[in-house]
């Protein structure tokens, strides 16, 4: 009998004999297996090469499975039975303590399977397998220029590698693409040395650390060029290879893309690869799209049963940054659960008119607004890190020339650190954005991310948070404070800590006006967060 935990992946191992012409387009493996209280999973098997098939299972509960196996040309050597007994996970991580995630209640955030709520925070690496090297590393303090990625965000408390395959037959943009599918005369076949060498052992790997893996399968504008059903197999085969890991299918980057002529076909071929990826997991993993940086964000899959949540890219820059863009959105598709993916690699040069090195400051900024404005996360880049640089000046993709060790130390990645803790001490998943008095403000300003505070607060008015930079450093008036007594405190998101302002703040008809203290801008002069707290 196999054994294993509750949502760690276990493999079942098949052999035919029989020569296909083309195993990987001529039959389709099956596995069927049965929970202890009912629970069904269908999932594809794939080819491994030879005569060895593999189905790649993560039971969802504790108990004794039962399976069976089956392929659609009928051959006997795939039928087989077997039980699995699955004991409850022994480890820490939260991934498979709490099981795969979900979109949460009320479609405002994301969750385990058991309903605990899921803070995003994502680390961005985008050539993870054409540029990061698992056996291999230039710096002498680490073994492994992957594994020192992994670990490293792994300790700073993030939660979800974002990466893509870049799967791309004679396509190129921002750097490398590999073939996964070869030609051959008897058609496309799974490149096995790069699955083996490279792939394999980074899934794994970032699997077995706890993070989720928020992974697309190409850029968008790569399906004209490439084909729809060449990325509709290339997705059924990813499904069934990593679909028993902790993951995220992202579908490709940058769409729409950025031309009014393609965008409806990049549109509509990806519909199809994601319509595929829907029909063929078994454990219905969640899929959403790393969009484009049009303002507002585009409107191309919501309310579509397959698309899950919205991931935004912010940009490079503080160009067209109001705070609108994430508080519309969840306005205008409050089914739709809303991080953002991509915006302000630090220590890159920005992509504007007079270009600049984006600071921690300026990232920092960006990730509170998120969450501020009813967002549900944020995905770190940094320079070195986001292209995977081996060297510093050498062979760099666009906005950036450090070398991969250098931007993995810089500051920003603690202060994300600090970012999540925060929320995590204030209940994030029960905070809502509201409105309050500002006094002194221009709500007519270009840059609304600097001009003006933003609140959120819970649904019984007992925790209130502000985020103020030093531009919105100005007198506000908070209202409808049902308690009769609040402890109010200024948080440094730079350093994690706390300043008290009032410890028995007693508001007036519900009415708490902030007196406004510059000084305290004086240690972290971009930023303040404001927190009131019910003394019950």
């Amino acid at each position: 009998m196999l054994k294993t935990e509750t949502w760690r992946a276990i493999d079942i191992s098949l052999e035919c004999e029989h020569e296909y012409a083309n195993p990987f387009l001529d039959v389709d493996i099956f596995g069927e297996f049965q929970g202890p209280n009912g629970e069904s999973i269908k999932l594809y098997g794939f080819w491994d090469g030879g005569t060895r098939w593999l189905i790649r299972f993560a039971p969802t509960c504790a108990g004794i499975w039962t399976y069976k196996t089956y392929a659609s040309d009928g051959r006997s050597a795939f039928e087989t039975t077997g039980t699995i007994e699955c004991v409850p996970y022994s480890g820490s991580l939260d991934i498979y303590k709490h099981g795969f995630l979900k979109v949460g209640p009320q479609a405002r955030y994301l969750v385990y399977n058991d309903n605990t709520p899921f803070f995003w925070l994502g680390d961005t690496h985008w050539t993870f397998v054409t540029e990061e090297r698992f056996d291999e590393s230039n710096c002498p303090l680490y073994e492994s220029q992957f594994k020192a990625c992994v670990d490293k965000r792994v300790r700073q408390k993030f939660t979800v590698y974002q990466s893509n395959f870049r799967d791309g037959k004679d396509y190129h943009m921002f750097g490398r693409y590999f073939e996964y599918l070869v030609d051959t005369e008897n058609g496309l076949l799974p490149d096995l040395e790069l699955f083996h060498n490279n792939v394999d052992p980074k899934m794994k790997y970032i699997a077995d650390a706890g993070l989720v893996h928020a992974v697309g399968f190409s850029w968008g504008s790569a399906i004209l060029k490439c084909g729809v059903e060449r990325y509709k197999l290339l997705a059924k085969y990813l499904v069934a290879r990593y679909g028993a890991y902790p993951i995220i299918w992202t579908l490709a980057g940058e769409l729409p893309g950025y031309s009014r002529k393609d965008r409806d076909a990049i549109v509509d071929a990806w519909r199809e690869v994601a319509l595929e990826v829907e029909r063929i997991d078994g454990y219905n993993n969640l899929q959403s799209v790393h969009l484009a940086t049009d303002r507002p964000l585009p409107n191309i899959y919501q309310g579509e049963k397959w698309y899950d949540f919205a991931m935004s890219q912010a940009g490079h820059g503080d160009y067209d940054m109001f705070y609108t863009m994430y508080t519309d959105f969840r306005r205008d598709y409050p089914a739709c659960p809303l991080v953002e993916s991509e915006g302000f690699y630090e220590g890159a040069r920005s992509n504007e008119m007079h270009p600049r090195t984006i600071t921690d400051d300026m990232m920092r900024r960006l990730a509170y607004t998120v969450m501020q404005c009813g967002g549900c996360g944020y995905t770190y880049g940094c320079n070195g890190v986001w292209e995977l640089q081996w060297e510093a000046g050498v062979g760099g993709i666009g906005w950036g020339d450090m070398a991969w060790w250098d931007g993995l130390d810089l500051p920003g990645a603690d202060q994300l650190t600090i970012f999540r803790e925060f929320y995590e001490s204030v209940d994030w998943h029960t905070l809502r954005p509201v409105n309050f008095v500002a006094h002194g403000f221009s709500f007519t300003e270009r840059n609304d991310l600097l001009g003006r505070p933003l609140f959120t607060a819970n649904d019984d008015m007992s925790i209130v948070v502000g985020y103020f930079s030093q531009k919105s450093a100005k007198a506000a008036t908070i209202t409808t404070l049902p308690y009769k007594s609040y402890l109010v405190r200024w948080f440094d998101p730079k350093t994690g800590e706390y300043t008290t302002v009032d410890a028995d703040a007693r508001p007036v008809k519900g009415r708490w006006s902030l007196p406004m203290n510059r000084s305290l801008f004086a240690a972290s002069p971009e930023d303040k967060v404001l927190v009131l707290t019910a003394n019950k």
